[in-house]
C-alpha cells in the first residue's frame, strides 16, 4: 500500500511538472512581440523577423513615390502586437514606379497643364514665370522633362509660364538724326514706327524732334516707337 502510494505522489508530481513545461512552453510563445519592420530594406526585415521566431512573408510589391524599392512600406501584424512564434508577419515591399510618357503641355494653361501632369501620373514640380511674344500670358511656354519622354511615374515637371511680352524702358532717341535714331530703337527691342515731319527752324534738318511713348517710359518689348522728323522744306 506504502509503494502504491509513493508511486501515486511521484506520478502526480511529474504530471504537474510536464504540465507546469508544457504551459511554460505556451506562455513562451504567446509572449513575443511583433517588431517594426517599416522603412527597412527587405533583408533586414526578413532577419528580424526571423531572429524573433516568426515567418517572413512578402505579400505584396507595391510602388511608391517616397520610398526606395526593396524597402518595407507595410507590415501585419502592426508593431508591438504580441503572437505566437511561428506564426507569419506578411510585409509590403516597394517596387520601382512604372515608366511613363510625358504629355504635351506647352500651350495649354496652367490648370490644364496640372491637370493633364495627374491623370500621367507625374506631379506638378516647380512653376516660373517669363516673359514671351509669342505665347500668351498665362499658358505654358516650356516644361521639363521634354514631351514624350519617358520617366518615372510621380517624377516632378517643372513648367515657364508665360506673362506676356515684357515691358522695358523706351530709349531717348530725341535730338538724334533719323539714321541714328533708328538703331538705337532697334538695339533697345523696340521697332521703328510711323515718322511724321515738323519743321522748326531752329533744329538741324533730319533730328527727332518728338517721339512716343515718351522717353524711359515702360513699353512692350518689341512693340513699335513713332517718330516727328525735323524737314524744313515741310
Amino acid at each position: 500500500m506504502r509503494d502504491l502510494f509513493g508511486s501515486a505522489v511521484v506520478a502526480a508530481i511529474v504530471a504537474a511538472g510536464t504540465t507546469y513545461a508544457l504551459n511554460r512552453s505556451v506562455l513562451s510563445r504567446q509572449a513575443a512581440e511583433v517588431p517594426s519592420v517599416v522603412g527597412l530594406p527587405a533583408q533586414s526585415a526578413r532577419a528580424l523577423i526571423e531572429n524573433r521566431g516568426f515567418q517572413f512573408v512578402v505579400g505584396e510589391e507595391r510602388e511608391d513615390l517616397k520610398t526606395p524599392a526593396g524597402n518595407v512600406i507595410g507590415q501585419k501584424p502592426l508593431m508591438g502586437s504580441r503572437i505566437e512564434r511561428g506564426q507569419i508577419v506578411e510585409v509590403v515591399v516597394a517596387k520601382l514606379p512604372s515608366l511613363v510618357k510625358m504629355p504635351a503641355l506647352t500651350g495649354l494653361s496652367l490648370g490644364d497643364a496640372k491637370t493633364r501632369i495627374e491623370q500621367g501620373k507625374l506631379v506638378v514640380g516647380k512653376v516660373t514665370e517669363d516673359t514671351s511674344d509669342k505665347v500668351k500670358p498665362g499658358l505654358v511656354m516650356a516644361q521639363k522633362p521634354a514631351e514624350g519622354s519617358e520617366t518615372r511615374a510621380g517624377t516632378p515637371v517643372a513648367l515657364v509660364v508665360s506673362k506676356g511680352v515684357g515691358m522695358i524702358p523706351v530709349p531717348s532717341v530725341l535730338h538724334r538724326y533719323q539714321s541714328k535714331a533708328k538703331d538705337e530703337i532697334v538695339k533697345a527691342g523696340f521697332k521703328v514706327g510711323s515718322i511724321r515731319w515738323r519743321a522748326d527752324d531752329d533744329r538741324s534738318e533730319g533730328v527727332v524732334l518728338d517721339q512716343n511713348p515718351a522717353p524711359n517710359q515702360p513699353a512692350p518689348k518689341g512693340s513699335a516707337i513713332d517718330l516727328v522728323v525735323n524737314r524744313q522744306d515741310y
